[in-house]
């Protein structure tokens, strides 16, 4: 007994670190792999699917909120102009000017989308009309006909030339959000834009990087001219160039966004070769397999948790290109990093989600999966049967957690590969591919939206360890539109001649420094794995937000209200008194409102 109080502190000390093991080892166990589930995202899928598929479309196109006035060479802007206001939860009505004229009394903004300004009407109509209070966005560069040469002083300009070419893209303001200062396609923009002057009053948001003006805005009576001076507003990736242009075309203004931020990791976890790669080995001294797990990842991880991300890794069974069952008879699988990868991958809250059995897209179309080396499938069963052998070999790991997100390889889902994924995958919540059009017509292109049959889809914008200029102005666009940052990379980026930047210092020097330009620049975003940014998303998409302003009060009134949605406001007022919300802000003139209730008020002051 005198032995035991004496040595108190030791024995303490030694059932603590014994205690500590125990944890350590359990945790390592198979008993917490079969412990880990996401029941709770199954449950919360089967509210927002349901509410998005109960939700009754309203449209307003006697008394809309937007005119587009389009032509046949337009269409493609009409649509980007549509879809954005669509995000935005604004009413819009198009008017084809081969068929019907613009009603000025219905439309408190019109937005111009053909060259011509005579395309709205008389010089009389078009200056009544923003005199009295009328807001016009002219959304491309325009041809100086006679309507032009009479109205040009109004729209701002002082002088005008013949037309240039566009060197890039200097952002005056943060019209973007977070943007100010910066620069875009320098040198690499091939747009022709107006060379013009401006008068003093003109407020300037974009120019190009010899100063012509690309996009201003100039007063006129009780009314607003917005002016474009280019073609970007064409690109899908523009689209926050349309809801910067219309958030500070009136006073106090409030639109909905998504606010998650998304990160993937294809072909994760997934099979690693065997052996040396030169480039790797002259770095580390290291195989790939003891490269990936003792350096790779833990520098990945080391990111996610300075800069707030969460992985959503999409898994691969096998890399062999067998597309004829059975597929039960892996040589190339390797079960340990699925279990040791997936299990910090779920630890630090990401999730992991399907990519495929292989890495051969889900199509039956060879010419398209030649384009890629791939083989293509001969029949939606035998894409099923690949499907539930990846489910079957998940669960071997993870007894009780239910995959939900699929990222297609290469981006590539046919039909017939959709419905494949739907009939044999019950839990399938969401699709990710891509949300920038894709020239080759071969890609999976998305929007935000939930589809008829209930799937989430949900696309990424940019991809890569190293940032472009493209990219960028993807991730600005998309940030400002509808507040989302969704990216990805793959682990074999690193060791890929053609994607690799020889050193994986270096990549990841650059990696690191580009996640941390966006945690600086967007840190109100809120960090997501696929499935919790899939619900939502949802949740906002099945909603319909209402905003009235008056006395410097911005009320609220969010119909199919969930949970927590959050808007963008823009305003030139001080923040006062708050009901129901919180708001950060976020630049200058720019708030964030996160909605805590169905009705939610902001008082604004001078």
């Amino acid at each position: 007994m005198k032995w035991f109080w004496n040595n108190q502190k030791f024995i303490f000390v030694a059932v603590l670190l014994l205690f500590c093991g125990v944890i350590l080892q359990i945790t390592r166990s198979q008993m917490v792999l079969k412990m880990v589930d996401n029941e709770d995202v199954l449950e919360m899928k089967d509210l927002v699917v349901s509410a998005n598929m109960n939700k009754e479309k309203t449209e307003d196109t006697n008394n809309p909120a937007y005119c587009i006035v389009y032509d046949e060479s337009s269409v493609a802007l009409k649509n980007n102009a549509e879809k954005t206001l669509e995000y935005m939860q604004k009413s819009t009505r198009s008017y084809d000017v081969t068929k019907e004229k613009v009603d000025y009394d219905r439309c408190p903004t019109i937005m111009l989308s053909t060259a011509y300004l005579k395309d709205l009407g008389t010089v009389e109509d078009i200056e009544n009309y923003v005199s009295a209070g009328g807001r016009l966005f002219i959304m491309r560069v325009l041809e100086m006909d006679a309507h032009f040469d009479i109205l040009y002083r109004k729209l701002g300009i002082v002088d005008f030339n013949d037309f240039v070419k566009t060197n890039g893209v200097h952002m005056v303001s943060n019209l973007l959000i977070g943007t100010t200062g910066r620069t875009y396609f320098e040198e690499s923009l091939n747009d022709d834009s107006l060379a013009v002057s401006l008068n003093s009053d003109a407020t300037i948001y974009m120019e190009s990087t010899s100063k012509n003006p690309l996009l201003w805005k100039a007063d006129y009576g009780q009314g607003t001219f917005m002016v474009f001076n280019g073609g970007l507003l064409f690109e899908k990736t523009s689209r926050g160039l349309i809801a910067g242009a219309v958030s500070l075309m009136e006073p106090d203004y409030v639109y909905p966004i998504f606010n998650t931020k998304v990160f993937f990791i294809d072909d994760f976890p997934s099979p690693i070769a065997k052996g040396r790669n030169d480039l790797i080995y002259k770095e580390y001294k290291k195989d790939l397999a003891s490269f990936y797990q003792s350096v790779w990842w833990p520098n990945m991880l080391k990111s996610a948790a300075s800069e707030d991300i969460r992985y959503t890794g999409a898994i691969i069974e096998s890399y062999l290109d067998n597309v004829r069952p059975p597929f039960d008879n892996v040589e190339d699988k390797e079960f340990v990093y699925l279990i040791s990868f997936g299990r910090e991958l779920i630890q630090s809250g990401g999730e992991i989600g399907f990519h495929g059995y292989n890495h051969q897209s889900l199509t039956m179309d060879q010419t398209i999966s030649s384009s890629f080396g791939y083989n293509a499938w001969e029949s939606s069963e035998d894409m099923e049967k690949s499907i539930q052998e990846l489910q079957n070999y998940t669960k071997q790991a993870f007894p009780s957690y239910k995959a939900t997100t699929y990222v297609p390889p290469s981006n590539v889902l046919s039909e017939e590969g959709r419905q494949a994924l739907i009939n044999s995958w019950p839990e399938l919540t969401t699709i990710s591919s891509l949300y920038v059009e894709d020239i080759t017509n071969r890609s999976y292109i998305q929007e935000f939206e939930v589809a008829e049959d209930g799937i989430i889809e949900m696309p990424r914008i940019s991809s890569g360890y190293d940032r472009n200029t493209s990219d960028d102005w993807a991730i600005a666009n998309t940030l400002t539109s509808i507040g989302v940052f969704s990216h990805f990379v793959h682990p074999d980026d690193v060791i890929s001649t053609d994607r690799s930047g020889g050193s994986w210092a270096e990549m990841y020097n650059e990696f690191d420094r580009f996640m941390k330009d966006i945690h600086h620049t967007y840190p109100w975003l809120r960090a997501m794995n696929a499935s919790e940014a899939a619900m939502a998303i949802a949740s906002t998409l099945q909603t319909t937000s209402t905003i009235e302003k008056s006395n410097n009060i911005v009320k609220g009134s969010i119909e199919n209200y969930m949970n927590e949605q959050h808007f963008i406001l823009r305003t030139d007022k001080k923040i006062g008194r708050l009901d129901n919300c919180e708001v950060t802000k976020i630049d200058d003139g720019t708030y964030l409102i996160k909605a805590l209730a169905a009705q939610f008020e902001v008082t604004l002051k001078e």
